[in-house]
């Protein structure tokens, strides 16, 4: 049983404060120009009445390809983001060739230069960071006369190849038939961070059996498609399909650095194996659900978490102090499950980049420290229709 860290580490029941700081001045200006913003808005039926207008973002959903995004780029060569809605466009080549060229054109307007298949590599959780396998690669191309240009074509990005021959791990296949191959995921959309646009996929070996977490999902997903829609016809609803949805609540402690490295524990096995107990845990539920306060580094590390997972259209909805010492949540609203698990992996990636710029260390752990709770992760899961009822809410079923 592991046991927990001394005092030092818990630092106090209710804050860090071991890692108290002072932030730096472009910190507290970021902070104070913060996700929300209010602009005066004059009222047609009085000029001289305001109202206030609030904007979500600066660019709320703006890192990810969907939507008006999508839409903005695909109309220049005939199509629209309508298109994306059905996973169909994959198998047409044609399509595929213009969403190449639209992401492109996105990518450059974004910065990023840098392409790459993002698949979920077997048994890799808690394991690696962001628990995810890539190759990038530079969108970089030469014409006949040696000039430089950057391309993506059709082919590219539906598919391609890299090295299995250690997934799961070494050895299990010949060098001659380990190759592994990637396909593109069209139901969880393209995103972009800093210069690299990400291309969920799954990943399968020259056998064609799965080398990632993603395709076992996809199947599962089908399955429950095609026999929950021949289930609900029994029950008189007609339906094309159903769809798995999810809200995957994400807890996590936010510790000092300077403590985390003086733990080898802790960063070989993301859990402490040593140690003693401190004088009181979480006994009277005094960090469960408190105000965040501005006198630590936590609520400032959140509101960036937060903020770099709105670019990414990630709708975390919800930030608070969990039942634990130094122990938080954040979850989003719920959706799609492919896409949720593929937005929960970014979500824990940003929690451990941007702790690290506050000097704190994220435990994504599910068991930490012993005698005090754990980081558990809610799926908040539920079924409805393609056409968009939900089997958790009967009279919306029977209307539809």
């Amino acid at each position: 049983t592991p046991l927990p860290l001394k005092c030092a580490l818990m630092a106090s029941l209710s804050s860090l404060k071991t890692s108290v700081r002072a932030r730096p001045a472009a910190s507290r200006a970021a902070a104070s120009a913060r996700a929300v913003q209010t602009r005066a808005v004059a009222s047609p039926s009085s000029p001289a009445k305001t109202t206030t207008e609030t904007i979500v973002g600066p660019g709320y959903g703006q890192n990810v390809f969907r939507g008006a995004v999508a839409d903005g780029y695909l109309s220049k060569y005939g199509e629209s983001a309508k298109m994306l809605d059905d996973p169909s466009w994959a198998k047409d080549v044609k399509k595929a060739d213009v969403v190449a060229k639209a992401l492109v054109d996105w990518a450059l307007d974004r910065g990023a230069t840098v392409f790459c298949h993002c698949f979920q590599p077997m048994g890799a959780c808690g394991v690696r960071h962001g628990q995810v396998g890539m190759v990038q690669m530079s969108m970089l191309e030469f014409g006949p006369d040696g000039k430089p240009y950057y391309e993506l074509e059709g082919k590219t990005i539906l598919k391609g190849e890299t090295d299995g021959s250690s997934f799961p791990n070494g050895g299990m296949r010949a060098t001659h038939t380990a190759g592994g191959y990637l396909a593109l995921d069209p139901v969880s959309p393209v995103f972009l961070r800093e210069d690299t646009i990400f291309l969920p996929a799954c990943f399968v070996a020259y056998t064609g059996q799965a080398l990632d977490e993603k395709t076992p999902l996809h199947r599962a997903v089908q399955a429950m498609s095609t026999e929950g829609a021949r289930l609900m016809k029994k029950l008189g609803v007609e339906c094309t399909g159903m769809v798995n949805n999810i809200g995957l609540e994400q807890e996590f402690f936010l510790v000092p650095r300077e403590e985390y490295y003086m733990r080898p524990d802790l960063q070989l096995t993301g859990r402490s194996v040593m140690g003693a107990f401190p004088a009181r845990g979480q006994e009277m539920s005094d960090h469960y659900m408190g105000p965040p306060t501005t006198s630590t580094p936590a609520l400032e590390a959140m509101r960036e978490i937060q903020d770099e997972c709105f670019k990414l259209g990630i709708p975390l909805k919800t930030r608070h102090r969990e039942v634990a010492p130094n122990q938080y949540e954040m979850a989003p609203l719920f959706g799609n499950a492919i896409v949720q698990t593929d937005q929960n992996l970014m979500v824990m990636q940003i929690v451990e980049e941007v702790a690290a710029k506050y000097g704190l260390a994220a435990l994504l752990h599910e068991k930490p420290f012993a005698e005090i709770n754990g980081s558990g992760k809610h799926n908040n899961w539920s079924l409805s229709t393609n056409e968009g009822a939900q089997l958790l809410n009967p009279p919306q079923l029977l209307a539809k």
